[in-house]
Protein backbone atom coordinates (compact mmCIF):
# COMPACT_ATOMS: atom_id res chain seq x y z
CA UNK A 1 0.00 0.00 0.00
CA UNK A 2 1.72 2.98 -1.03
CA UNK A 3 1.19 6.41 1.58
CA UNK A 4 -0.83 9.07 0.36
CA UNK A 5 -1.14 12.46 1.35
CA UNK A 6 -3.39 12.02 3.88
CA UNK A 7 -2.02 8.70 5.47
CA UNK A 8 1.32 10.80 5.76
CA UNK A 9 -0.13 13.91 7.25
CA UNK A 10 -2.46 11.97 9.70
CA UNK A 11 0.97 9.88 10.73
CA UNK A 12 3.04 12.99 11.36
CA UNK A 13 0.29 14.64 13.32
CA UNK A 14 -0.42 12.14 15.24
CA UNK A 15 3.37 12.31 16.40
CA UNK A 16 3.09 16.12 16.94
CA UNK A 17 -0.25 16.70 19.02
CA UNK A 18 0.28 19.98 19.83
CA UNK A 19 1.48 23.45 18.49
CA UNK A 20 4.78 23.84 20.48
CA UNK A 21 3.36 27.95 21.05
CA UNK A 22 -0.59 27.73 22.38
CA UNK A 23 -0.77 23.83 23.20
CA UNK A 24 -3.95 23.33 20.52
CA UNK A 25 -4.11 20.39 18.64
CA UNK A 26 -3.19 20.33 15.24
CA UNK A 27 -6.27 19.44 12.83
CA UNK A 28 -5.50 17.14 9.34
CA UNK A 29 -5.70 20.74 7.42
CA UNK A 30 -3.07 22.40 9.71
CA UNK A 31 -0.85 20.22 7.85
CA UNK A 32 0.54 20.83 3.92
CA UNK A 33 2.94 18.17 1.74
CA UNK A 34 5.46 20.12 0.52
CA UNK A 35 7.87 17.85 -1.18
CA UNK A 36 8.46 13.96 -1.56
CA UNK A 37 10.87 12.47 -2.62
CA UNK A 38 11.10 8.59 -1.49
CA UNK A 39 10.24 7.67 1.76
CA UNK A 40 11.67 11.18 3.27
CA UNK A 41 8.33 14.07 3.37
CA UNK A 42 8.11 17.26 4.19
CA UNK A 43 4.91 19.07 5.37
CA UNK A 44 4.52 22.83 6.31
CA UNK A 45 2.55 22.81 9.51
CA UNK A 46 0.76 26.29 10.42
CA UNK A 47 -1.54 26.23 13.28
CA UNK A 48 -4.83 27.28 12.61
CA UNK A 49 -5.29 29.10 16.39
CA UNK A 50 -2.22 31.29 16.53
CA UNK A 51 -0.71 31.11 13.00
CA UNK A 52 2.72 29.91 14.10
CA UNK A 53 4.28 27.93 11.30
CA UNK A 54 6.94 24.57 11.22
CA UNK A 55 8.79 22.61 8.58
CA UNK A 56 8.53 19.16 9.39
CA UNK A 57 10.38 16.01 7.69
CA UNK A 58 9.68 12.80 7.92
CA UNK A 59 10.63 9.85 7.07
CA UNK A 60 7.28 7.50 6.29
CA UNK A 61 7.45 4.14 4.73
CA UNK A 62 5.21 2.25 2.07
CA UNK A 63 2.66 1.25 5.13
CA UNK A 64 2.30 4.83 6.27
CA UNK A 65 4.01 4.38 9.62
CA UNK A 66 7.50 6.54 10.71
CA UNK A 67 10.90 4.34 10.34
CA UNK A 68 13.06 6.79 11.40
CA UNK A 69 14.38 10.59 12.48
CA UNK A 70 15.24 12.94 10.26
CA UNK A 71 19.07 13.85 9.79
CA UNK A 72 20.26 17.01 9.25
CA UNK A 73 21.90 15.90 5.96
CA UNK A 74 18.65 15.27 4.44
CA UNK A 75 18.13 19.12 4.36
CA UNK A 76 20.66 18.75 0.90
CA UNK A 77 18.39 16.17 -1.14
CA UNK A 78 15.35 18.11 -0.12
CA UNK A 79 16.55 21.73 -1.21
CA UNK A 80 18.53 20.03 -4.33
CA UNK A 81 16.32 22.62 -6.35
CA UNK A 82 16.75 25.74 -4.21
CA UNK A 83 18.74 28.14 -6.75
CA UNK A 84 19.79 30.56 -3.83
CA UNK A 85 19.28 31.00 -0.55
CA UNK A 86 18.79 34.31 1.61
CA UNK A 87 22.35 35.29 3.89
CA UNK A 88 22.96 37.75 6.33
CA UNK A 89 23.64 40.52 4.13
CA UNK A 90 20.49 40.04 1.74
CA UNK A 91 18.48 40.68 4.90
CA UNK A 92 21.03 43.49 6.07
CA UNK A 93 20.23 45.09 2.43
CA UNK A 94 16.79 44.29 2.96
CA UNK A 95 16.18 45.77 6.11
CA UNK A 96 17.96 49.06 5.37
CA UNK A 97 15.82 49.55 2.15
CA UNK A 98 12.62 49.27 4.21
CA UNK A 99 13.84 51.61 6.59
CA UNK A 100 13.21 54.62 3.56
CA UNK A 101 11.11 52.86 1.55
CA UNK A 102 7.75 54.92 1.17
CA UNK A 103 5.16 52.41 -0.36
CA UNK A 104 5.23 53.34 -3.13
CA UNK A 105 5.73 50.36 -5.59
CA UNK A 106 4.70 52.17 -8.58
CA UNK A 107 7.73 54.38 -8.30
CA UNK A 108 9.82 51.72 -7.32
CA UNK A 109 8.85 49.60 -10.17
CA UNK A 110 9.00 52.00 -12.89
CA UNK A 111 12.58 53.13 -11.59
CA UNK A 112 14.09 50.07 -12.27
CA UNK A 113 11.68 49.62 -15.41
CA UNK A 114 13.70 52.82 -17.04
CA UNK A 115 17.66 51.17 -15.72
CA UNK A 116 16.84 48.04 -17.94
Amino acid sequence: MESNDFDVRRTVLSVLEQCSVCKQQYALEDARVVERQGELWVLSICCSHCNTQALVAAVVDSEGAAVDAFEPTDIEDVTENVVEVANVDDVLDMHRFLETFDGDFMSLFSRRHRRA
